[in-house]
């Protein structure tokens, strides 16, 4: 999507069929610097690894509720949400006051789940060991399983990283 279109609010199809979430464009932007979509829930986390844990079960228990749908239809859900929380407390700055915020958004027939932190950490980047075979598999678990993802910096020098899930067949739309 170029930066100079207009966004409707609905899902844009982009030259790959699977439609874009991407609302990183001033449009799609409210006066907060948030994007776009009607807001099912908001929490500011402690920026340590407990968080993910708690992050999981709000996106959980939150889209839930908003859409009547039960536990064995979020899976894949609850599967980003711990990835995408897990990559912002071990690889990015918190915020100022030590947290990161995990925002909910319904848009169109789609849920977005977006993770803010204060950026990435300062310093060499970390090394990889190949070896590892726990670890890396955020990225393709994205490309797998999300229907968009992406990236997005504030001007405080924030990092927002988003993605999104399409509503599934029998979720209750509100």
């Amino acid at each position: 999507m170029n930066a100079s279109d207009t966004w409707s609010g609905a899902p844009v199809l982009v030259p790959a069929p699977a439609p874009s979430l991407e609302v990183g464009i001033p449009s799609a932007w409210n006066h907060n610097g948030k994007s776009s979509g009607r807001l099912i829930g908001e929490i500011d986390l402690a920026a340590t690894p407990p968080a993910v844990r708690l992050g999981r079960s709000y996106v959980r228990e939150l889209v839930g509720q908003h859409f009547g749908a039960d536990r064995s239809e979020l899976g894949d859900l609850e599967l980003l949400t711990s990835e995408a929380m897990t990559n912002s407390v071990l690889h990015a700055r918190p915020r100022r006051d030590g947290t990161i915020t995990l925002t909910v958004l319904h848009v169109d027939r789609y849920v977005r789940v977006e993770i803010t932190d204060g950026g990435a950490a300062h310093g060499p980047p970390r090394v990889v060991d190949d070896a590892l075979p726990t670890g890396g598999r955020g990225l393709t678990l994205m490309k797998a399983l999300a229907t968009d993802y992406g990236t997005c910096r504030g001007k405080s020098g924030t990092s927002t990283f988003w993605f999104g899930v399409g509503v599934r067949d029998g979720w209750r739309l509100p």
